[in-house]
């Protein structure tokens, strides 16, 4: 098998960039802008093999090919089936995608398979179909006479000529387990839906052995090859980027690319290009050197070759919203001689889950330098990354004509309890917002600040001083976080080089109407009907992510179970076992099971009335069903809660104290955070959320009142690396102002992100580090199974600084999250990491 790779990749080399024209190669060229007409009513569905083992086992292998997400759909759909079903594929061994295709045939589905030539041998499954009945045609792309041949090297299904499926994926034992691939599901509203048609084009095409009408079958969503049209958009995609270029290529040999790579680094854009290790010696010489030199990236993805394991994608994500994805890789025989598919995607509910993949793929991989030193791409993670310390939640002192836009206040406390002095500061928004800025920068030595104005809809009810932020004020403060971010590039931030980041969010709706949620990465007001959760999910965020924003939330101070149990009254969300009427105070009663947008979705927002009023008791499995919708609905957005209390309204001085910390009447400190009950309960509930430890301020003290501090891991700082950050939960809350602590897995999985194993324990460090503290620390590892029903401690040992090996055991089958709790026991300090999360298969 080695022996036939590298003679295709001496084949690939040798004519791939000497394409033979053909005839309408450069006729009736359609850029690939994405925007055909009559993709209305379209629904996407991304399929990903993710296989989280990274370097995957054959063991490994044998699970994920029994639950294979691309196989289940493929069957499905072609079980669904009613007309017709056309495929063309590379190579093809699943025998339950080949027993479909039988039963479809056998109730008069009309079934066509168009293979590559090489599968018309003696004992392939292609043969086995030709044996039962079915129309197989063996198809190879344009013919070289003397040279080298192309290859029908499409994988696509078209299903009663309405669905498409279309990607990388090749249906073989590999393609469906242990390779990084991916199946795009596109339904369209009809026959006519321009991309359907386009493949529809290119399988009578391939279907007739016509690599010369190929290209004419492209459009402004999908380019078919052999022919130019593929090469040409994606040069004019890579020319047209303005921020970033991220390749994740199977094989890239076409130079003209590379070149256009490093001419897009050159003027600024971010180039990162990812590749698979065994192929590093094609990329030498003087066109990859140049992109080196510019400052690209490139990293090469770890695989099982004993295994056949291979990173199979052919795609890439252009300003991080525009994917160029499909069946061909970057080389002149793909282009000139194959037929293969190349397609734009704009549309987030496709290429969200691509820039995710993108930076779960880029995490793991190492550079030829960390290969060279032997590192893993946990070494390398900590060598190129930094903890970044500061405050996501925060407000000022911000009216216009009286009318209050936020509700901080312009004053301060000598200590807490103490008397309020007024301080002197801008008046309007954008003044006060840069001041309140630049006291957390250098008062407060936070890294980052987030102000968070309060915003909502605005109602004539409202009392006066109920404050609410709108579009203008909004702008004046995006205009001043920009400003001082820039202008604080030239200084050090606290934690060192980087700089000082001011970052523009909010804080929606209102206690009363289902808590608040912090909103980041939008450059519009969220003026969304307060408590609409259902609306701010389903509309707001999703609109605001198509204008190309990143929104991102973060759930603000949790309450979801009371704290004192011998008492009814009190502010939380949830209680059981007892009638609702028992509960005298109405308003309170009518604000439970709301938190985060629970009345809103189904069933719960069917029963909450009946509940409230005293004729049916609250029900667990109610509850846990509409948080499962409640939870898709807001999955692509929310990715972190709240564990720390703020006490932002009664921490007015600049002492750094640590909130969590309360001393009773006979002296005894006592801890209250929100991580064992509300931290834990969304957790075993499925959400994927990482920690904060916010303040909440509601005086002129930011970063000086208190002790507590959210971090993010990011090579440098700026608004798209803390987005980035959030976005990959790579943050953990601290109680202390520059405790640094990291949490890898399986030397490659860092907190916040996701693993999977056979095994009955998977291997761990933490790492620990604080220039204000020299003691030992406590590590406590915390284990939660998704669904069940406690979080519990399974291990707790001494640490000194330094780095620590852990054990996280997964000794059953099953979804599992781990989490670590450490404490400074001098100072009574403790900070707590994002999750990993390991799924025991």
């Amino acid at each position: 098998m080695r022996t036939l790779a590298a003679i295709f990749t001496l084949l690939t080399l040798a004519f791939g960039c000497a394409p033979s024209a053909g005839p309408g190669d450069d006729d009736g060229y359609v850029p690939l802008t994405g925007k055909a007409d009559g993709a209305d009513g379209r629904h996407y569905e991304v399929i990903l093999t993710a296989p989280y083992c990274d370097v995957c086992t054959s063991a490994d292998k044998d699970v994920l090919r029994s639950r294979s997400p691309i196989t289940n759909r493929v069957v499905e759909l072609i079980e669904g089936a009613e007309r017709s079903v056309d495929v063309a594929q590379f190579t093809f061994s699943v025998r339950e995608i080949e027993a479909a295709l039988i039963a479809a045939h056998g109730r008069g589905v009309v079934v066509r398979v168009a293979m590559n030539a090489s599968q018309d041998r003696d004992g392939s499954l292609s043969r086995r179909l030709v044996d039962a009945g079915l129309d197989v045609r063996f198809v190879t792309g344009r013919q070289n006479p003397g040279r080298y041949d192309g290859l029908q090297h499409a994988k696509f299904m078209i299903v009663d000529e309405t669905t498409l499926l279309t990607g990388s994926n090749n249906w073989s034992s590999t393609g469906t387990s242990i390779n990084e691939e991916n199946t795009i599901v596109v339904r369209g509203a009809s026959a006519a839906d321009p991309m359907v048609a386009g493949f529809q084009c290119h399988y009578d095409a391939i279907w007739g052995a016509n690599p010369d009408a190929a290209v004419a079958c492209s459009n402004e969503e999908v380019a078919f090859t052999p022919g130019t049209a593929a090469m040409r958009g994606l040069r004019d995609a890579i020319r047209a980027s303005t921020t970033s270029i991220d390749v994740l290529m199977h094989h890239f040999t076409f130079g003209d690319l590379v070149k256009e790579l490093a001419k897009a680094q050159e003027r600024g854009v971010t180039v990162r290009v990812l590749l698979n290790a065994a192929d590093r010696e094609e990329h030498r010489g003087s066109k990859w050197d140049r992109l080196v030199a510019a400052g690209g990236s490139i990293r090469y993805k770890q695989n099982n070759a004993d295994a056949y394991q291979l990173m199979h994608h052919k795609l890439a994500i252009i300003d991080g919203r525009i994917l160029m994805n499909g069946s061909g890789n970057w080389s002149g025989s793909a282009f000139f001689n194959n037929f293969e598919n190349y397609v734009r995607y704009e549309d987030p509910r496709v290429t969200d889950p691509f820039v995710a993949l993108y930076a779960r793929l880029w995490s793991w991989s190492l550079t030829g330098a960390s290969i060279d030193a032997g590192m893993n791409a946990a070494e390398q993670d900590a060598a190129n990354t930094r903890a970044f310390f500061g405050n996501l939640h925060a407000h000022f002192a911000a009216a216009v004509d009286g009318d209050l836009r936020d509700d901080g206040h312009a004053e301060r406390q000598d200590e807490e309890g103490g008397d309020k002095h007024p301080v002197d500061m801008p008046a309007d928004i954008g003044g006060a917002a840069r001041f309140a800025y630049e006291y957390a920068r250098d008062m407060g030595g936070m890294d980052f600040l987030a102000l968070s104005p309060h915003t909502r809809d605005f109602r004539a009810t409202d009392a006066p001083d109920m404050a609410n932020m709108d579009q203008d004020g909004y702008d004046l403060l995006l205009e001043a976080a920009r400003a001082v971010s820039e202008e604080s590039q030239t200084t050090a931030g606290s934690a060192g080089s980087g700089g000082f980041l001011a970052i523009p969010a909010m804080e929606w709706s209102t206690n009363s109407s289902g808590n608040h949620v912090n909103i980041f990465g939008s450059e519009a007001i969220a003026n969304v009907e307060r408590g609409r959760y259902d609306v701010l999910y389903n509309e707001f965020l999703p609109q605001e992510r198509a204008l190309g924003g990143r929104p991102l939330l973060m759930m603000n101070h949790p309450r979801t179970m009371r704290v004192n149990e011998e008492y009814l009254t009190g502010s939380w969300d949830q209680i059981f076992g007892i009638s609702l009427l028992e509960i005298t105070n109405n308003s309170q009663r009518n604000k439970l099971f709301n938190d985060f947008g629970l009345d809103d979705f189904a069933p719960m927002n069917e029963v909450r009335e009946s509940w409230a009023a005293g004729l049916a008791m609250p029900e667990l499995a109610v509850v846990d069903e509409t948080l499962r919708n409640m939870r898709a609905a807001s999955a692509p957005y929310t990715r972190l809660i709240e564990v720390t209390v703020a006490r932002g309204t009664g921490i007015g001085h600049e002492n750094g104290q640590n909130p969590s910390l309360n001393t009773e009447e006979d002296g005894t400190v006592v801890r209250y955070t929100k991580v064992h009950r509300d931290f834990d309960y969304y957790l075993l509930q499925g959400f994927r959320l990482a920690p904060a430890a916010s303040h909440d301020n509601h005086m002129a003290n930011w970063g000086t009142g208190h002790s507590t501090r959210t971090v993010v891991f990011a090579e440098t700082l700026t608004e798209e690396t803390l987005l980035d950050a959030i976005d990959q939960r790579a943050v953990y809350a601290s109680e202390d102002q520059n405790l640094a602590m990291r949490f890898y897995a399986n030397g490659h999985v860092a907190m916040g992100g996701e693993t999977g194993t056979t095994e009955n324990a998977v291997p761990a460090t933490v790492t620990l580090s604080d220039p204000d503290y020299q003691g030992d620390y406590v590590v406590r590892v915390y284990r939660g199974l998704v669904g069940g029903d406690a979080v519990s401690m399974v291990t707790e040992a001494n640490a000194a600084p330094g780095t620590m090996d852990l054990s996280l055991p997964t000794e059953t089958p099953g979804s599992y999250f781990f989490y670590l709790e450490v404490l400074e026991p001098g100072p009574n300090r403790m900070a707590w990491s994002a999750p990993i999360w390991v799924d025991r298969y």
